[in-house]
């Protein structure tokens, strides 16, 4: 875990370079494999009750294709500007408060910034939702499995169901 008193950051700001295992963060995506440890530069300033954190996240993930179920590296490289601030005090059972203009701030406790939620939520938003090795891939044939990308089938296209009706008519004259 990743602690950072928030006494240690000077005026000038705090650069911080490190690395860590997806592990070790608890990060996992489903249908993302980490190829490497996730390397963090950021650059953490005091303005008086807010610290700000800016900097990048760099890391690679193996994703499978959703058309053609192939695995190919993706490289993320995430810029980070945001902020932490103090924790609210608890609200009641049932109440909720964030304003929208806080909703992307992190928050800090006891005077120590914890730099794991931001480097995990980060990676985990930058991982695609729906990997394509390529633009223009062209899938998996729905008949048979060939890979469209490596060559064609021999499969015939199937008919459109949707002129079903109008095939049976034809069929019966």
């Amino acid at each position: 875990m990743t602690q950072i008193p928030i006494s240690e950051i000077p005026e000038e700001g705090l650069p911080l370079s490190y690395s860590e295992e997806a592990a070790e963060l608890d990060l996992a995506v489903p249908g993302a494999r980490f190829l490497q440890p996730i390397a963090v530069d950021l650059v953490l300033a005091k303005a008086a009750q807010e610290i700000s954190a800016h900097g990048r996240i760099k890391t690679s993930v193996m994703c499978e294709c959703v058309r053609c179920l192939s695995q190919f590296p993706v490289p993320l490289d995430i810029l980070v500007a945001t902020q932490f601030r103090p924790a609210l005090p608890p609200l009641p059972p049932g109440e909720h408060r964030m304003p929208s203009e806080e909703a992307e701030d992190y928050y800090y406790q006891d005077d120590v910034v914890v730099l794991d939620d931001l480097v995990r939520q980060e990676v985990i938003l930058a991982v695609p939702f729906s990997p394509q090795c390529r633009a223009d891939c062209r899938g998996l044939c729905p008949q048979c499995g060939q890979d469209l990308n490596v060559g064609t089938c021999a499969c015939a296209t199937p008919p459109d169901p949707r002129w079903a009706v109008l095939r049976e008519y034809l069929k019966g004259r």
